[in-house]
């Protein structure tokens, strides 16, 4: 109780400190009057008894900030008074100060975009109740390629009926569709087909109506859709009396039963779910590669780890190889979380681009730490005065530190209004995942850190000037004007700092170039068709559309688009290379050894009609293309790529051979070139495709490639108008040029050596201006040296060079210290680098060229000036 209210005494002195402060300076001056009366009436005169009373009193300022410290709270009155002296020091140094915020602000702003990217996919919990407890469930081949993790139904059923870890399971597959409201135009759609599971696994209430439940999720039941919050604005224009409105879908009524809250996204970029109202029996016992198309999650049993879920997984696939050979026998479960499922492929990338980015803020602030050190050089004089009149080092020290951190903090608000607006702004324009709607976006706890970064540099790099006032040397201080700091202390802390800032810049340059470097060689790489003056259509009829029917569509519209204007050449593929497409078949081959249970050859497959290899550009390597005929073949022959001949027939001629798929021989009729893009992202090196006749393979879904003379986008609106003449209620989905999918597709290697570039230049240019203001600020500090120098017969080169050195063997021995970093640290772009090493020693030279040719401008400039002083102009400077 005590304590407390001397606590709540020194809090009411603190508040009415200007008072308390005033009796105070009252109570002093009538002491100081009594004793001078007193030693008036002892004989003195009055001035000498107001000068030995003063004495006898001591420093008054002593005694106030005793009396503060007994009777108020210090720190925050210390706080106060310094916060208002530094903002008027800020003021009167207005070009000092700006040059610090902005510095501060370019590293504080990259931190914290960077950082903003990685908490929002990796440490940010998903919107989703304990969404550590939803695995991702992949179908993996033992060996070879697999099909992007998709599994069987039959796959997935045993799962269900089998496993002892999972709560429940969900399985959703992609599909577009075309959706009619009304007497509105069909409209394309991105869908989702899932089961009733799929709302348990992800447990999430929609913001309007319901999910569609078990009831709902039975053949032939009513279809009900979910639509998402993208969707319902954009269909629907958020109308929120949609709910159980009836739409066609597909040319099925169906009935809208819910609205799912923004935040919502499994899988993100769909419009809408509808129940897929599968069952076992619908796959009966076909259980191959063609129907691999499903995506698994599931959600653990309360108390179940991912370890033993595993375990779980792998004892099913065991009994499944076991049982089923010739379909099972070459796969495996494997499982990973959720946020690995989604982020798993950019996470390495976003690790390296936020180191990146700290090393930048390391960067930004050294040349702080140095701006703020050759400051407290100037303002020795001030020190000594104020620590001549009563202040103590520790006093002195902290004034010091609340001006560093408030020009810290004034740097990071800034940088962080820049991020914002970066972030903002790259908010849906950052490739794949990262940028879809909602993903990423800066919130408190980012803005939190970023202030506490903020904070926690203007202290440590403010503590370097401090460090170097306490050596302060009070007589010679006052006694000159210009007196160096501390001896040469102050000169060598410079030097560290100067070498550490080139070496870390250097580590930047290596990294730019590698990822540049790699970028340049992922683009000259062949990708064995024409991209130019290509688009691409996307297509997609109801998946129960009479084979027949998707015939003549097809068919019809292919001759519509040859005969447009501009148009040179047509075709249609199930999926272009570029996109996130996987159906993979297993073939035994009549050249090859036949193994009961083990196809020889794992191939990605694609349908093709129309003139595709004209229109796409693809080499015909061997054999023909396929005819009309082939089309319509009951057993339709195949073109296969050179990347299937070379792996299982690299001697002989492929041409009349056969593949061999149920029982039936397919003989291959040509070879085509291999295309990048087809059986994996395009850094990928191309593996075995085989290429079936469409309209003989069926396919209800398609892409049209059309090669024309004009710009593409100027026959885009013409080809819609063609399909919706072939057939009013068939909507037409995604159209783009295959240069548009080609920059999608390497846009996360752009962005990597796009962002790391941009910081190594920005680190570059600050260690230029680090290095130009040592170099001026040395040759100011010596002016008087030079002189004398130069008096004794020294040249303008040889001061020149004097400076030079004092600059360059720090600088040297940071790149030496960088080169060696850099051989270590790059190790972590391994994975993001394709067709260039991390030690490629004809990198390291070009970032070491790049980093020392402006590094010598700005040391050469101030130092050729300072060797152009005039030596008796320079003896008076003292």
């Amino acid at each position: 109780m005590k304590t407390l209210n001397r606590f709540l005494i020194r809090l009411r002195n603190l508040v009415t400190g200007r008072r308390a402060d005033q009796r105070l300076r009252e109570e002093l001056e009538d002491y100081v009057a009594r004793e001078a009366e007193a030693n008036i009436q002892a004989g003195m005169n009055e001035e000498e008894a107001r000068r030995q009373a003063r004495l006898k009193l001591g420093s008054a300022d002593a005694i106030r900030e005793q009396y503060h410290a007994e009777e108020g709270l210090p720190l925050l009155e210390y706080l106060a008074q310094d916060t208002r002296f530094s903002l008027r020091q800020m003021r009167r140094s207005l070009g000092f100060t700006l040059v610090v915020v902005l510095t501060m602000a370019l590293g504080i702003a990259a931190t914290t975009t960077m950082f903003t990217v990685v908490y929002s996919t990796l440490l940010r919990n998903l919107p989703y109740p304990q969404p550590e407890r939803i695995v991702a469930i992949h179908d993996t081949r033992i060996t070879g390629r697999s099909a992007g993790g998709l599994m069987t139904g039959p796959r997935f059923y045993d799962i269900e009926a089998r496993n002892r870890s999972f709560s429940s399971l969900a399985i959703f597959y992609f599909d577009e569709s075309t959706l009619i409201a009304g007497k509105k135009l069909p409209i394309y759609v991105k869908g989702a087909g899932a089961n009733a599971g799929f709302w348990d696994v992800f447990d999430t209430a929609p913001m309007l109506g319901r999910v569609f439940n078990a009831r709902d999720d039975v053949p032939h039941a009513p279809q009900t859709v979910v639509l998402s919050y993208p969707g319902w604005q954009r269909l629907f224009g958020g109308d929120p009396n949609i709910i159980g409105e009836q739409v066609k879908l597909d040319q099925q009524t169906v009935t809208i039963a819910g609205v799912m809250p923004q935040g919502f996204s499994a899988p993100g970029g769909v419009d809408l779910w509808h129940a897929a109202q599968f069952t076992p029996n619908n796959w009966g016992n076909d259980r191959g590669d063609r129907l691999r198309n499903t995506n698994v999650f599931g959600r653990l049993r309360l108390g179940v780890t991912l370890a033993q879920a595993q375990a779980d997984l792998d004892r099913i696939g065991e009994q499944l190889r076991r049982e089923h050979p010739s379909s099972d026998g070459a796969w495996r479960f494997t499982s990973e979380t959720l946020r690995e499922d989604r982020y798993g492929q950019v996470q390495s990338a976003l690790v390296v681009l936020l180191i990146a980015s700290a090393l930048l803020l390391l960067i930004a602030c050294i040349n702080v730490a140095n701006l703020l050190l050759s400051r407290a050089t100037t303002r020795q004089r001030e020190v000594a005065l104020r620590r001549a009149l009563g202040a103590s080092g520790r006093r002195v020290a902290f004034q010091f530190l609340v001006e560093s951190v408030l020009l810290a903090l004034a740097g990071g608000g800034t940088g962080i209004l820049l991020a914002y607006v970066l972030t903002r702004t790259a908010a849906t324009s950052l490739p794949g995942i990262l940028g879809r709607p909602g993903t990423i976006h800066m919130d408190g706890i980012v803005i939190g850190i970023a202030l506490l970064i903020s904070v926690v540099t203007g202290i440590v790099f403010g503590v370097v000037p401090v460090l170097e006032t306490r050596k302060v040397q009070l007589h010679s201080a006052l006694k000159q004007g210009d007196t160096r700091l501390g001896g040469s202390s102050g000169n060598w802390l410079r030097s560290v700092l100067v070498g550490v800032q080139v070496g870390l810049s250097l580590v930047l340059l290596v990294g730019a170039s590698l990822l540049a470097d790699s970028l340049w060689n992922l683009m000259k790489q062949p990708l064995g068709f024409e991209p130019e003056h290509l688009l691409t259509v996307r297509v997609a009829l109801p998946w129960n559309t009479r084979p027949e029917a998707v015939r003549n569509f097809y068919n019809d519209v292919q001759q519509r688009i040859e005969n447009l204007p501009g148009v040179e050449a047509a075709g249609q593929i199930s999926a272009p290379p570029m996109a996130d497409f996987h159906v993979r078949g297993s073939y035994d081959a009549d050249w090859l050894p036949q193994v009961a249970n083990q196809p020889a050859i794992s191939a990605e497959n694609r349908n093709i009609a129309g003139n595709l290899l004209v229109a796409m550009g693809i080499p015909l390597l061997a054999g023909r293309a396929f005819s009309a005929a082939d089309q319509v073949s009951t057993v339709p022959p195949l073109l296969v790529n050179d990347a299937l001949v070379r792996e299982f027939l690299p001697k002989g001629n492929p041409i009349g051979h056969h593949l061999l798929l149920n029982g039936q021989a397919h003989e291959i009729v040509g070879v085509v070139a291999d295309v990048r893009g087809v059986s994996g992202a395009i850094a990928a090196e191309p593996g075995p495709a085989v290429y079936w006749p469409a309209n003989a393979n069926g396919g209800w879904h398609r892409y049209f490639l059309v090669r024309t003379k004009v710009p593409p986008e100027q026959v885009a609106r013409s080809i819609r108008e063609q399909v919706y003449q072939s057939d009013p209620q068939q909507s037409v989905g995604e159209i783009e040029t295959m240069d548009q999918l080609l920059g999608d597709a390497v846009a996360q290697p752009r962005l990597n050596a796009a962002v790391v570039a941009s910081f190594a230049g920005i680190a570059l240019l600050l260690a230029c201006i680090g290095i130009y203001g040592v170099v001026s600020y040395l040759a100011a500090q010596r002016t008087q040296e030079i002189g004398v120098r130069m008096a004794l017969g020294a040249t303008r080169g040889d001061i020149t060079r004097l400076f030079v050195r004092r600059v360059m063997v720090p600088a040297a021995i940071g790149l030496a210290t960088g080169t060696v970093v850099s051989l270590v640290s790059t190790k972590l772009l391994r994975s993001q680098l394709y067709g260039v090493q991390p030690d490629d020693l004809r990198l390291y030279l070009v970032s070491l060229l790049a980093l020392l040719v402006p590094l010598l401008v700005a040391t050469l400039r101030p130092a050729i000036r300072a060797g152009k002083t005039e030596p008796m102009e320079a003896l008076r400077t003292e």
